[in-house]
């Protein structure tokens, strides 16, 4: 492994997480390589088929692909714990150990957010580029810079992460989906895509990834459109507006 050029794709909770676990369970030679645990992960053991289990998160690789596949599975349970600067820093330290290259994390944004309300509609992602980024976006990309993004941030270990590898020498992307809601699994697919763009690894069949993350944003908007209806009839609110102030 240390001897090849490497990839690493990491995603983190709520919503990252689903791309790179999807991606190593396509990837018929994926294996776990690492599992990371944490004293800010829940306290407790997890049934894992026929044996219990501490929580933690799980490092795959894709030898065909030179790819790695950070399988961030447990949120913190404080909102800016020391725990996440420490586990983001020992990633990156282990990218640069396993000859990783280029690494990306992953997370959703909303054009519905300041300065992004009046956002091209064809844009895919906004992407996060760290210290030694070096690539040319396309067209359907667009790079997050302090003139368009002002004062807004990329939280915890979707930032942490390529924050600490870009000192480490490794060019690292954050890649922002584009979602009109925070749960937007189509933002997802669109990270995926802009991942694929600028990596340039190819991996056939992602399709069924995006299709799958399509039907399962259909049933979630279904599901809050009948929630809605319900709350009409009682005279009750539904939902929240969503934090202005950061993404990822």
């Amino acid at each position: 492994i240390m001897d090849r050029a490497n990839i690493l794709i990491a995603g983190f909770p709520p919503m990252g997480n689903l791309i790179p676990y999807h991606l190593k369970e396509l990837l018929t030679d994926s294996e776990k390589v690492v599992s990371f645990y944490s004293y800010d992960f829940p306290p407790m053991a997890e049934a894992r088929d026929e044996e219990f289990e501490i929580p933690h998160d799980e490092l795959w690789y894709s030898a065909a692909k030179r790819l790695f596949c950070y399988v961030g599975k447990y949120p913190e349970i404080e909102y800016i714990p020391k725990s996440a600067y420490k586990q983001a820093e020992g990633v990156a330290q282990l990218a640069r150990t396993l000859n990783v290259q280029e690494l990306y994390t992953l997370g959703v944004i909303l054009p519905s957010q300041e300065p992004f309300r009046k956002a091209n509609e064809e844009v895919e992602a906004y992407i996060g580029c760290f210290e030694g980024s070096k690539k040319e976006l396309p067209e359907n990309l667009r790079k997050m810079t302090r003139q368009n993004v002002g004062r807004y941030t990329i939280i915890r270990k979707t930032g942490l992460l390529p924050g600490f590898a870009s000192k480490l020498g490794i060019e690292s992307y954050s890649i922002l989906g584009v979602g009109s809601y925070p749960e937007d699994l189509r933002a997802c697919a669109r990270a995926l895509r802009a991942f694929k763009q600028l990596s340039e690894v190819k991996i056939e069949e992602t399709a069924k990834i995006e299709e799958m993350l399509k039907k399962s944003a259909e049933s979630f908007e279904a599901r809050i459109r009948e929630q809605q209806k319900r709350a009409a009839y009682r005279g009750e609110g539904v939902g929240a507006e969503p934090n202005e102030y950061m993404y990822g």
